[in-house]
């Protein structure tokens, strides 16, 4: 098989090629392999390739069109390793480099198309009585929810309660959603002294913007747009409509933030967007 010596004199980046039988190239190869191989007789190293292909096949000879692979010169020895002749490792011809292959059109995965958008058209501001004109001209198409309680129609006709205000306010900040998502809609009308039902046009309403959540402050707010709904229920559906019942305004107004925001934890396990 050949002195095992011989693969001392083998260089690394060769030694792959050396290991899988490489016994023989062309000089044309290589560029440079005569000056390797002039500096190695020079150093009186006798090239590997020889010597093994010799032992292996005695009646083969290398041709002259042929060469064997580049030997190397001796290092100075390592306590801890065998004397190995090596030298710089003479770089790898370019085609025998493999390039990485480009990424297959079909292994590119698809971008994601959105699926297209009807845009919808919300009925004429102006076409809505009081007060809901007044919220209609502020609906943008980010709405999510519907927001009404029974004393929304008194706080839109100028006589408002800042306790309130500022209690809805807070939950609106807190719930963190863009920029009209929320919006309110009465389920009730202000006659100056009293509140007045009108559930015919809070579900218009509903209908035409494509709301699918209510946020109903109050049981009597529950009442008045779902009369049929369970005593003391926290959830119903309404046409396809699910109403969140949440404590009355009045008296959540009383109580610190962070109980008003426990309260109203519902609101924020609703899949809005």
């Amino acid at each position: 098989m050949g002195s095992p010596s011989a693969e001392l004199n083998v260089l690394e980046s060769l030694r792959p090629w050396y290991n899988n039988g490489l016994r023989f190239v062309y000089k044309e190869a290589f560029p440079g392999l005569e000056k390797l191989e002039q500096a190695v007789k020079q150093k009186g190293v006798r090239p590997a390739g020889q010597s093994i292909a010799a032992k292996q096949n005695p009646a083969q000879q290398p041709v002259h069109a042929q060469s064997d692979v580049p030997n190397s010169a001796p290092l100075q020895n390592s306590p801890h390793s065998s004397p190995v002749s090596r030298t710089a490792a003479a770089p790898m011809p370019s085609h025998f480099k493999q390039e990485t292959p480009p990424l297959k059109s079909s292994r590119v995965p698809p971008t994601p198309s959105k699926p297209s958008q009807t845009p919808v058209c919300h009925p004429d501001a102006g076409s809505w009585p009081a007060p809901w004109c007044q919220l209609a001209s502020r609906i943008t198409p980010r709405l999510q929810i519907f927001w009404t309680y029974p004393q929304l129609a008194q706080d839109l006709s100028g006589d408002a309660d800042p306790a309130r205000r500022k209690l809805f306010q807070s939950l609106i900040g807190y719930m963190g959603l863009p920029k009209g998502a929320i919006s309110f809609w009465p389920c009730t009308t202000w006659n100056g002294s009293e509140l007045e039902n009108n559930t015919d046009v809070f579900w218009q309403g509903v209908r035409s913007y494509g709301v699918r959540f209510v946020a109903c402050f109050g049981s009597q707010a529950c009442s008045i747009i779902a009369p049929e709904a369970p005593a003391n229920a926290s959830s119903v559906h309404v046409n396809g409509v699910q109403v969140i019942v949440l404590q009355d305004p009045d008296f959540l107004k009383v109580l610190p933030p962070e109980e008003q925001q426990l309260l109203s934890i519902p609101l924020l396990r609703l899949p809005l967007f």
